[in-house]
């Protein structure tokens, strides 16, 4: 048995330094990153560039799906025309490139130019849009300051429907994310426990009959949670979509999800794996309800009384319930590698459409990384709710003088599956965690490297008290019920180690369970990092493209004002009434210098009438502040709107002005 055990833990900890040592060496400095971000474009944002081009690029980070879409239009006269000569189209030879061919390109004016681009990311399905400017000969609009030329400006994260957003949608993709973890993990620990660990334990049939009938309902709760929480996650994702390109949700835009993605084609394998989950789940019921009947009778529904008044029936009659439940477990274990291998397969689908498949593919050890980690996470985060939750309370119904011997059998049994699961996540996370955050500073500014500090933080406690269970509590608990046959039934001492180890059982099940919330926080955690996605890295701007750093170059309707000691500078795109317009606001310190650490309040009205104040706060983090109004949120109505902004910088009073801006039909 010792050996077994260290042949499982070995094993478990040797794929998971493999793992880690092939992705970390095999490829350069790897970088995780989800959704689609823009990471360069041609020409270059915020550049100034001596003629039209006749065909616009963007270039993406990761691959994009066909769905995505981008328009080019020229300011004019404070009006956005459009001067695409065709629809935008994935580049053939290149599914991180988006281009956007341009009408008669020496037939265009020179000037200010606006890139409007929405993308869909092939692998994961999420929504990211933003604008990219550049000018032609000169800027039409006049905009003072420092130029920031590159991609840093290019991504909208946090306006409306920005990848960074959680607005009342990012917040219920968050939650069903959460829910989906928490269900995949609980389900894969429920299987781990009753067709690996106990399954050749003989001296537990009985227990694990009774926990068995009881984790059927769990399994046909985590599978129905994962089916409908796949679903409620695509259309989260078309909502998003219908609500960035200005829409409506539409079958239509459903169906282009599900088929022009490679998270639709993932999504429909992975839902019909949960329901051929569901069927093998009602099938082995079905086959086993009558020797369940059967076996249900007798001395397992004795109270606790009757348990203690049945000490005197003789040794055969005692083992009959285990004798018994033999046909039923032998029966339910003839199904054991159909189940693992559908769950083997559902959390696969997971590892091809995440962050690491993403950045890393086609590279195969990314993806047996990841669903190592993932079912690392289901071994020692479901084995723990298991244990806690259905295990020790059901040990119970275990005749007392058997109680101690099956509790020292599920220890000595999980542990080496509990360690091991350990061993790979905290590999796989030690890798995740270097993989995503590219400097330190980032775990001071970045909302995401703030989460993974958190979880962190949540692992390290949860390891020690995993730690503490296994080598303290857990063979303390072992001592005591070795010792327990030793003292004769009729003394004091023997009633008095009953009692230690049933407090000890109690204690025991009490860490368990905070542990399991534990698990559930470090869990929440990485559905928010799933969400808010890795810190984007841009590479370095081209030195041919550099040349326009310090020209000047706004966007349609930039005005600049004071604010305390700093330059605020403020446009509004398209600025019509009638469509969702975009506020781009940059600051510069009194030196000249981006200020990227305030944050920023706006607040709209119309100078003549109440329309109702909007309101939107913009986070730091980028040299540029963005904030989308939708076309039901401000600006409804021609005339004159006025634009109050609220800057408030890290341990600095805040500053405020205002800004007129005429918008027309």
């Amino acid at each position: 048995m010792r050996q077994r055990q260290l042949l499982v833990i070995a094993t478990a900890l040797i794929l998971g330094i493999l793992a880690y040592l092939g992705s970390a060496t095999l490829l350069p400095a790897p970088v995780a990153s989800a959704h689609a971000y823009v990471i360069g474009s041609d020409p270059v944002d915020g550049s100034v560039v001596n003629a039209v081009p006749s065909v616009v690029r963007i270039f993406f980070n990761a691959p994009i799906s066909p769905i995505s879409e981008a328009h080019v239009y020229s300011i004019q006269n404070g009006n956005l025309v459009d001067v695409g000569a065709a629809a935008s189209s994935v580049a053939p030879p290149n599914s991180r490139e988006l281009d956007i061919p341009l009408k008669t390109p020496s037939a265009l004016p020179q000037g200010s130019y606006e890139i409007i681009w929405t993308a869909v990311a092939s692998d994961d399905g999420h929504t990211t849009h933003g604008i990219i400017g550049f000018d032609v000969g000169f800027s039409s609009t006049g905009l003072s300051g420092t130029r920031v030329v590159g991609p840093g400006t290019s991504n909208d994260l946090y306006g409306v429907g920005g990848s960074r957003t959680l607005d009342f949608i990012g917040a219920l993709s968050v939650a069903w994310d959460w829910l989906i973890l928490l269900a995949l993990a609980f389900w894969i620990g429920i299987l781990v426990a009753e067709r690996l660990i106990l399954a050749r334990t003989e001296n537990a049939w009985t227990l694990l009959d009774r926990a068995r009938r009881q984790a059927s309902s769990l399994q046909w709760l985590c599978l129905v949670v994962l089916l409908v929480g796949e679903i409620v996650t695509l259309l989260l994702r078309s909502i998003n979509l219908a609500r960035v390109s200005g829409g409506n949700l539409d079958p239509g835009a459903l169906a282009q999800l599900i088929i022009a993605t490679s998270y639709g084609h993932l999504w429909l394998v992975r839902i019909a794996l949960l329901i051929a989950a569901l069927a093998l789940l009602r099938w082995t019921g079905r086959t086993q309800d009558i020797p369940q009947r059967a076996t249900h009778s007798g001395p397992l529904r004795q109270t606790a009384g009757q348990e203690a008044r049945s000490t005197s029936t003789p040794p055969a009659t005692k083992e009959r319930p285990a004798e018994d439940a033999k046909p039923a477990q032998a029966l339910s274990m003839r199904y054991t590698p159909a189940w693992l291998l559908l769950a083997g397969l559902i959390v696969l689908t997971y590892a091809l459409s995440s962050d690491a498949a993403q950045v890393l593919q086609p590279h195969i050890s990314a993806i047996v990384f990841d669903w190592l980690y993932r079912i690392a996470q289901g071994i020692w985060f479901g084995g723990l709710a298991y244990l806690g939750y259905i295990l020790l309370p059901q040990l119970l119904v275990v005749d007392q003088a058997h109680r101690a011997e099956t509790l020292v059998v599920l220890l000595r049994r999980f542990t080496p599956f509990l360690l091991a699961g350990m061993g790979v996540l905290l590999v796989s996370d030690l890798f995740l965690g270097e993989a995503s955050i590219s400097s330190s500073q980032q775990l001071l500014n970045d909302p995401y490297a703030k989460t993974l500090v958190v979880q962190s933080v949540i692992i390290i406690a949860l390891t020690a008290a995993s730690a503490y269970m296994l080598f303290a509590q857990g063979p303390r608990l072992i001592r005591q019920a070795l010792l327990l046959p030793v003292v004769n039934p009729d003394l004091p001492a023997r009633r008095a180690r009953q009692s230690a180890l049933e407090q000890g059982r109690r204690s025991l099940k009490q860490g368990l369970n905070i542990q399991s919330w534990l698990a559930a926080g470090f869990l929440l955690c990485a559905a928010l990092m799933t969400f808010l996605a890795p810190p984007i890295n841009f590479p370095a701007v081209p030195s041919s493209n550099a040349q326009s750093q310090n020209a000047s170059a706004p966007a349609a309707g930039a005005q600049t004002k004071q604010a305390g000691d700093l330059s605020v500078t403020l446009q509004v795109l398209p600025g019509r009434v009638g469509v969702a317009n975009t506020v781009i606001v940059t600051i510069n310190d009194r030196s000249g210098n981006p200020v990227t650490d305030a944050q920023v309040q706006l607040t709209t009205n119309m100078q003549i009438m109440d329309m109702g104040t909007a309101r939107k706060t913009i986070a730091g983090g980028n040299p540029i502040y963005i904030a989308t109004f939708g076309k039901q949120e401000s600006f409804s109505m021609a005339g004159v709107w006025v634009i109050g902004v609220q800057i408030q910088r890290p341990g600095q009073s805040p500053v405020q002005t205002t800004f007129q801006v005429t918008l027309n039909q």
